[in-house]
């Protein structure tokens, strides 16, 4: 027995390696969600360049015309302008079109026709002006003076010349990019060149500093009026830009691992940022699989422990038997009372005997099970992650009020509840334990509740099982639960022999032959290496963590049946083949054991 020292000692380290492996787990989710939001990063990024680069040489284009310099010459009246500039405007898709002179007066407009219209107006003091007045294309980000809205500026000279006579604009309403942004589920951030955020995915960051922002800084921004009043306190109070870029996690509210993208055409910078909630079913995936492993070697260790404790039970017993049958065989003539009590004594030791085989046989069932736990976690896994994904889907369609919706995937999760049910009880009857029940027992359900169990292990490993049944049902002298138990280790046995194979096959075949019945698992493997009683022996294997007992098991099932299974290679395939011989059954006959 373990004393209590050792026993706190296990229980230390294993909490140290469960720390170990969620430190682990989070360092990896970590790295996972640093990828995925460069990704994201840059995809909007890019989509949101392509959306500039759409409207980027417009005024170019516009500025061509010769109404618009003949306007700026005082050779052709401006009004006559307004409609041309509304045309464009309308099939361009833009918020506004307007001219100015070289002064910065606006003297004709696409919005002439509206209350706030630009015409009077002078923006002289517009970045975007003065870059064009110096020759070049510009472009400039700003709240509009008279609409408030957040708008891109795109500008643009009108020569006569080496001369310049003005300047034409166009107006692109963010709101554009907005409307092909908003089915993006994840969190980003759009600053100026001074860190200030005037578009992202929360209202609550708009119009804010990154960091606090200094006196001179301020003071241009209300030069140009580019926020107006809307300028809000920063989100941060890191003293610089550059440190809080250095950063690798923001905590706001719940916490995020974010990413950042210089935009040196349009004077901006990108950020994505990806909650650190998403850790925790990392994180918690990994917990629960070392946990399964833990409980799989603790499984492992209680069956060896046993097994050593019944060796030495059964060598006990048989050393007891010996020597008081000795006695009694001395004192046979003189006292016939104590012949009679070894002999009850004996018959005690053929009842553990049995008892002991039969649990011999529960634990090949734990151990083929303990072999098969990949396929069965992902049975389960597969159902539980559409559960999850159904599940946060219906609570954003419950969240956006789509009722319809969300009833299908709560049908959709009820149905994958149903389906995991049936699997695990599946194989809670295949673990079962229970007294062995000779019977007439159809074999072709038993064939198919086998295939069933090992259904994961087979997709995985990219085959199916080819089998070839009698269209008639065929019934066969067994107990249902340990056949299916024989089929399972055979299939499973044969899986793992043709893994390496190119492709893997694994047959099962089934034929009547006279008054019995034949049941054939053939692989394409590499074949029988030894005679077939040395693979029957009893702690004998070639597997590297196998214990040797479940063929050994199995043969004694199939003779308890009254039948036979027997080992050999396959002449044609040169794979192994494994086949049970049972007699044939009636359904209307039961049969006692």
């Amino acid at each position: 027995m373990m004393n209590n020292g050792s026993r706190g000692l296990l229980i230390g380290l294993w909490v140290t390696l469960m720390v170990v492996v969620a430190f682990t787990a989070r360092q990896w989710g970590l790295e996972s969600l640093r990828q995925q939001a460069r990704i994201d990063n840059e995809r909007l990024a890019g989509r949101l360049l392509i959306e500039l680069d759409k409207y980027r040489r417009l005024p170019a284009l516009i500025a061509t015309r010769t109404e618009l310099q003949q306007a700026l010459l005082q050779q052709f009246p401006p009004y006559r302008l307004h409609p041309l500039l509304e045309q464009y405007n309308e099939i361009l898709g833009t918020d506004a079109i307007y001219l100015m002179t070289d002064k910065g007066e606006v003297i004709s407009a696409s919005n002439w026709r509206q209350s706030d219209s630009f015409v009077g107006d002078n923006y002289h003091f517009r970045p975007y002006f003065r870059q064009a007045m110096q020759g070049k294309p510009g472009s400039y980000f700003a709240l509009g003076q008279r609409s408030g809205r957040r708008g891109y500026y795109f500008s643009y000279p009108v020569q006569d010349g080496d001369r310049r006579l003005g300047v034409v604009v166009v107006k692109v309403a963010l709101s554009l990019i907005d409307e092909r942004w908003t089915s993006n589920s994840l969190d980003y951030l759009l600053t100026d060149e001074y860190g200030v955020v005037f578009f992202a995915s929360r209202g609550e960051w708009l119009y804010r500093p990154l960091v606090a922002l200094d006196e001179p800084t301020r003071q241009i921004l209300a030069e140009e009026r580019k926020y107006g009043d809307k300028l809000g306190p920063p989100l941060s109070d890191l003293p610089s830009l550059g440190l809080l870029r250095s950063q690798d996690e923001w905590h706001w509210g719940q916490g995020y691992l974010f990413t950042g993208t210089a935009m040196p055409s349009a004077g901006w910078y990108l950020y994505t940022l990806e909650p650190l909630h998403d850790l925790r079913p990392i994180i918690a995936k990994a917990l629960a699989s070392f946990a399964l492993f833990s409980l799989l070697v603790l499984m492992i260790w209680l069956y060896w422990r046993q097994v050593m404790l019944g060796r030495a039970r059964l060598a006990r017993l048989n050393n007891r038997l010996e020597h008081k049958v000795s006695q009694r065989t001395r004192a046979l003539s003189t006292s016939n009372q104590e012949l009679i009590a070894t002999i009850d004594k004996y018959r005690q030791t053929q009842r553990e005997l049995v008892d002991t085989q039969e649990q011999l046989v529960q634990t090949a069932k734990l151990a083929l099970l303990g072999e098969m736990s990949a396929s069965i976690n992902h049975e389960l896994n597969q159902p539980l992650a559409a559960m999850r994904a159904y599940g946060e889907n219906a609570l954003q369609l419950l969240d956006r009020g789509r009722i319809d919706s969300c009833r299908d995937n709560l049908v959709q999760i009820n149905g994958l509840n149903h389906h995991m049910s049936e699997l695990v009880a599946r194989f809670k009857v295949f673990a079962r334990k229970g007294e062995q029940t000779l019977q007439a027992v159809a074999l072709q359900p038993v064939v198919h509740a086998s295939l069933a169990l090992l259904h994961s292990q087979m997709l995985k490993q990219g085959l199916l099982v080819e089998t070839r049944l009698p269209t008639d049902p065929l019934y066969v002298h067994a107990d249902a639960v340990q056949l299916e138990q024989v089929l399972v280790n055979l299939l499973h046995n044969a899986l793992q022999a043709c893994a390496g194979m190119t492709p893997p096959r694994v047959w099962l075949e089934v034929e009547r032959e006279g008054d019995r019945v034949t049941i054939a698992v053939i692989d394409n493997g590499p074949g029988l290496a030894v005679e077939a009683r040395q693979l029957f022996a009893p702690f004998y294997t070639t597997k590297s963590k196998g214990l040797g007992l479940g063929l050994t098991i199995s043969q004694r099932i199939i003779t308890a049946f009254g039948g036979q299974l027997t080992a050999s290679n396959d002449p044609e395939l040169g794979g192994a083949r494994f086949t049970i011989s049972l007699p044939e059954a009636r359904p209307d006959l039961r049969h006692s054991p």
